[in-house]
């Protein structure tokens, strides 16, 4: 599955690559929040036995694109991609062979830089995944396991812990974190995460370097609100998860105070960020209790 927002030539490109593979799936869904339809995708119907489901959405929000596709896909499996990659041929068949049948088994891969492609360009550190040693992750984390993309899931398994939270990730108020809150939920709910490091997909630079800094503030806001909503339901993880967060960024700014002030300020940035996300989203979600039990 495939979601977009006015990137139409970085989607065709996306989409021609997963049909371009050795192995296709037996379905594409594509949910494309633009204000134009794309004619071509929209045509192309069925391509070497894999049928393609183009969905021209008026909703806002990745998360909201995303569940929309889930419930559409009739597979048993939704394996998720980004509209600014790439696949390499043998991904699909390589990505797939990490799930078992019969089981609750998420699979993830790696996502590399693409090789540069002539025009100047950026990739976010934090839309990188780089492990490159098999692993097996089964209850709660320390760190994130499941990113938001080059992933496949048990559709039945996210439909059973309500998909994506539509307040999290690009497009919302909190521009970040959709796909660690559902990471987590996942191991909460007793899934079995595998890393198959040797599916890999390409993530193309096309951002502007300035950029970067504008990112680092959303993901951090994002991070701030999956970190609050999960401490208000009383998750002690996710509250331990915080404190090491902050404090690892805290002790890597004073580290590099004097040799990188540039580094030492992207890392206070994040502690803001973080702060400030934390602090919207319990305001938030206080206030809409408080109107929610007035209407009652």
């Amino acid at each position: 599955m495939i979601c977009s927002r006015d990137r139409p030539a970085l989607l065709l490109d996306t989409v021609r690559s997963v049909l371009d593979g050795d192995a296709l799936p037996l379905e594409l869904v594509i949910v494309d929040q633009s204000s134009v339809a794309n004619a071509e995708l929209a045509a192309l119907g069925e391509v070497r036995g894999c049928r393609v489901l183009y969905l021209l959405s008026s909703s806002h929000g990745l998360s909201r694109a995303r569940n929309i596709g889930i419930r559409a896909a009739s597979g048993e499996v939704v394996v998720m991609l980004d509209d600014d990659m790439l696949v390499e041929k043998d991904w699909l068949a390589t990505l797939l062979d990490g799930i078992p049948d019969g089981r609750h088994v998420v699979a993830t891969g790696r996502v590399l830089a693409a090789p540069a492609e002539g025009v100047a360009g950026t990739i976010p550190s934090a839309a990188l995944v780089e492990r490159d040693e098999a692993a097996v992750y089964t209850g709660v984390q320390p760190a994130d396991v499941v990113p938001g993309a080059n992933v496949a899931m048990p559709r039945e398994l996210v439909l059973s812990i309500g998909g994506y939270d539509e307040r999290l990730g690009a497009g919302t108020r909190f521009g970040a974190a959709d796909d660690n809150d559902l990471g987590h939920r996942l191991l909460r709910a007793g899934a079995e995460v595998r890393h198959v490091p040797e599916a890999v997909v390409l993530h193309r630079a096309w951002r502007e370097a300035g950029e970067l800094r504008r990112l680092r503030w959303r993901y951090a806001r994002g991070k701030g609100a999956f970190y609050a909503k999960h401490i208000a339901a009383g998750d002690r993880h996710i509250r331990g998860r915080l404190g090491r967060d902050v404090g690892r960024r805290l002790r890597r700014a004073a580290f590099e105070l004097v040799r990188s002030p540039r580094r030492t300020a992207a890392e206070l940035l994040s502690v803001a960020g973080i702060g400030c996300g934390a602090l919207e989203w319990l305001a938030r979600e206080g206030l809409a209790r408080r109107r929610g039990a007035g209407a009652r």
